[in-house]
């Protein structure tokens, strides 16, 4: 089977091992009662647990029996369930109450045989047992005899409330039952046959060697998406690197590439590890022959012939760079934006993969990749393992009209949220960059997006919000995003505004010559949510240049003319104001909105007028002012000012004189 996925090629070849089913007759593991709109279900995940609890509530005393729910594990897994006992464990809690006498059965259905537990175990004869108010768990243990089931049988878990009453109850006594939740994650211990793990037969192509893994199980890709782990080692030395993953019908193959062989004939021992759920490992163990050989050159890695998947439930590593350029045209503003997806991982391989396949016919394809055209693409560049800058030339040009489609369904990516709305774009130009590797493997890729947008000065405009799609099974790892932003002379963001989201880092300048925005998010999820919205303008109250003359203009004037108004008065409040302009200018500087700024230096201004006119005027020697001190020439007489007694100096003999006094400026007549 593992043979049919490898391409032809004359390096390849097949060893003369056979496929080893290593695990499992059955396994001894939890399945979590869930409940979901296709209805309840049996799963071993917790992965699948919700944030809420599904409940059954009893509100009055229940005489009579009444089933509270059933789950189904759909479809069975083919094989034999072992005698055992199963243990169901649920959660309650009891309202209003002094506490509840509680007789409940849960019967196991296996094909045609039921299996019944009772709550006190008396085999239903007794009255169940007494739970105190509020909340708790129970259990009933369900004795399972040996049954042989088919992949059509139905094993199901049905739980009863044969009766139900109430100790010391208030109008509102009540008992509830929960499952579902990861707080209130009800389960039944069982076991029982649940999937089939495959060493495949290894394949060898030069000295490389890839050894595959084979999930069979009725849970399809829930099976490689929420177990905890899944490694392989040969000769006990664990496998490093991300496996390939291929869906195989209802089957998944996981394919490890090694690199260790010695050369020539040998015999390795491969061991796997699967671990369904914490505490539960399955593990195998067999031997394979292979030979390997020289070869020139490297494939970079395995190739399969069918279509990888695009995630194994760890996600592929995602790195977003934005730069921006607010500018002004003729008839209003327009945003240059440039956008680069630096994609790793899994879904770079299958991006590489898809590229290569263009236009096959021969193989199914998921509908993203089947809607590509081959345009010149030939068959001799078709699967041959490295892309063709025929093949970059093909993706860039049908991505034109078919990028939103493939990056929703594709990436998981609303194409909307992170580049805008393209179709209001004067032009926008897609660009594949294989970063120096053409080879179809997991090396990194990047995706810019060019696009030059106008915009209407003045209008509120989203830049990027949250754009990843919430999936079960995430496509990306995580992501981080960088957006870097700058104006010219005459436009304006205006403001910036994140959401309430602290997912992202904020730094807003603004310079005369222009504003710069830097925003930065690093380690995101698809579950965190964001936006970011800005009022780009054009306005002269808003431009970095005529805001920044128009602020210097305010303090400049409001500066000289108060300063003016108090040149016979006391300076020193309206010095000790003037503490308030780098205030004004590191609001300015760290871009605070327009309006706000003016109406700061306006107020800045405003308050030193008023100061100046309050100040007062300067009285005694102990207020003149450094240019007024009287120069007293101690051989002149003197006479005192009979307004306020400052001694002021007679230079001449002429009479009749007149003196302006040195501290009150009133002029004093002296005739004799």
């Amino acid at each position: 089977m593992f043979a049919l996925i490898i391409p032809s090629n004359p390096l390849i070849e097949q060893t003369s091992a056979e496929d080893v089913t290593v695990c499992c007759d059955s396994v001894e593991a939890d399945l979590y009662l869930l409940g979901s709109e296709s209805g309840s279900i049996l799963s071993p995940f917790e992965d699948l647990l919700a944030e809420t609890p599904t409940s059954a509530l009893f509100e009055s005393a229940q005489t009579s029996p009444e089933q509270i729910q059933k789950w189904v594990l759909s479809p069975a897994w083919a094989g034999v369930i072992p005698e055992s006992t199963w243990s169901l464990e649920l959660y309650y809690d009891v309202s209003d109450a002094g506490g509840a006498q509680l007789n409940l059965s849960a019967i196991v259905t296996i094909g045609g045989s039921t299996f019944t537990g009772y709550l006190n175990g008396d085999d239903g004869q007794g009255q169940g047992i007494f739970v105190t108010a509020g909340p708790g768990t129970i259990t009933i243990d369900i004795p399972v005899e040996s049954v042989t089931v088919s992949g059509t049988s139905e094993v199901s878990l049905t739980l009863n409330a044969r009766n139900i009453f109430f100790s010391v109850p208030n109008s509102d006594a009540s008992v509830e039952f929960f499952w579902g939740s990861e707080a209130e994650d009800s389960k039944v211990s069982a076991n029982l046959p649940l999937l089939d793990l495959s060493l495949e037969e290894p394949v060898v192509e030069g000295d490389l060697v890839y050894f595959g893994l084979r999930i069979d199980s009725p849970f399809g890709m829930e099976a490689l998406v929420f177990s905890d782990s899944i490694t392989m080692s040969v000769n006990g030395i664990l496998l490093d690197g991300d496996p390939t993953e291929v869906s195989d019908g209802d089957a998944i193959l996981v394919i490890w590439t090694w690199d260790g062989a010695s050369g020539g004939v040998e015999t390795v021992d491969v061991s796997m590890e699967y671990v369904l759920q914490p505490g539960v490992k399955l593990t195998g163990l067999t031997m394979f022959e292979i030979e390997t050989f020289d070869s020139n050159g490297g494939s970079g890695g395995y190739y399969p012939l069918n279509e990888p998947l695009r995630t194994s439930g760890r996600g592929s590593p995602l790195s977003i760079t934005m730069n921006l350029e607010l500018e002004s045209e003729d008839n209003g503003i327009q945003l240059s934006r440039s956008t680069t997806l630096e994609i790793g991982g899994e879904m770079a391989f299958w991006m590489r993969w898809g590229m290569d396949h263009m236009g096959d016919e021969s193989i199914p394809l998921s509908p993203v990749l089947k809607n590509f055209q081959a345009g010149a693409v030939s068959d001799d560049e078709r699967g041959s393992r490295v892309i063709e800058s025929l093949e970059v030339n093909q993706f860039e040009g049908y991505m034109g009209s078919y990028y939103i489609t493939y990056f929703q369904l594709g990436l998981g990516i609303e194409s909307e949220e992170l580049l805008g709305d393209l179709s209001d774009s004067d032009t926008f130009a897609i660009t594949l960059d294989l970063m120096g590797e053409d080879r179809v493997t997991n090396a990194p890729l990047t995706i810019r997006i060019d696009s030059l947008t106008p915009i209407q000065s003045g209008v509120d405009y989203t830049l990027v919000r949250s754009f990843i799609k919430s999936q079960p099974s995430p496509l990306w790892s995580g992501y981080d995003i960088s957006i870097s932003g700058s104006t010219s002379l005459m436009t304006s963001f205006s403001t910036v505004e994140l959401d309430t989201s602290d997912v992202l880092e904020l730094d807003y300048l603004r310079f005369p010559w222009g504003e710069m925005v830097k925003i930065r998010g690093n380690g995101l999820t698809q579950s965190d949510e964001f936006s970011i919205t800005t009022k780009p303008t054009s306005s002269p109250l808003a431009s970095p240049l005529s805001l920044s003359i128009i602020v210097v203009m305010i303090l400049g004037g409001g500066l000289w003319l108060s300063f003016t108004m108090v040149r016979q008065k006391n300076r020193y409040p309206l010095l000790i104001e003037t503490i308030l302009i780098p205030i004004v200018f590191l609001m300015l500087f760290f871009a605070y909105p327009p309006l706000f700024v003016l109406l700061s230096s306006s107020g800045v201004a405003f308050a030193w007028l008023i100061t100046a006119i309050a100040s007062p005027k300067l009285t005694g020697i102990a207020y003149e002012t450094p240019t007024r001190t009287p120069n007293i020439v101690t051989s002149f007489p003197t006479i005192n000012c009979p307004q306020c007694g400052v001694a002021n100096p007679v230079t001449s003999n002429e009479r009749p004189i007149r003196l302006e006094c040195n501290g009150c400026e009133r002029i004093i007549k002296i005739v004799a």
